[in-house]
């Protein structure tokens, strides 16, 4: 469960961060849009394999927290 928490934060932190960035005209939105799709691709290819309630309220949970963190790291 920890890492479906951990690539829920780490998705939805770039994301987050990424839309900060974009928002704000800073450059290294690119960068950081090259990591969320690499991340993004390796999570696609595993997240498939589980399955139950558990394992949604874990991604769930993560994202809510991956948000949180990027919003504040994007202000910075």
């Amino acid at each position: 469960m920890l890492s479906i928490f951990l690539r829920g934060a780490l998705i939805v932190f770039l994301v987050s961060l990424n839309t900060r960035l974009l928002a704000d005209g800073r450059g290294i939105a690119v960068p950081v849009a090259a990591a969320l799709s690499a991340v993004w691709w390796w999570n696609a290819r595993t997240a498939s394999k589980i399955e139950g309630w558990g394992a949604a309220l874990a991604y769930a949970a993560g994202a809510g927290c991956g948000t949180a963190c990027g919003l504040w790291v994007g202000g910075m």
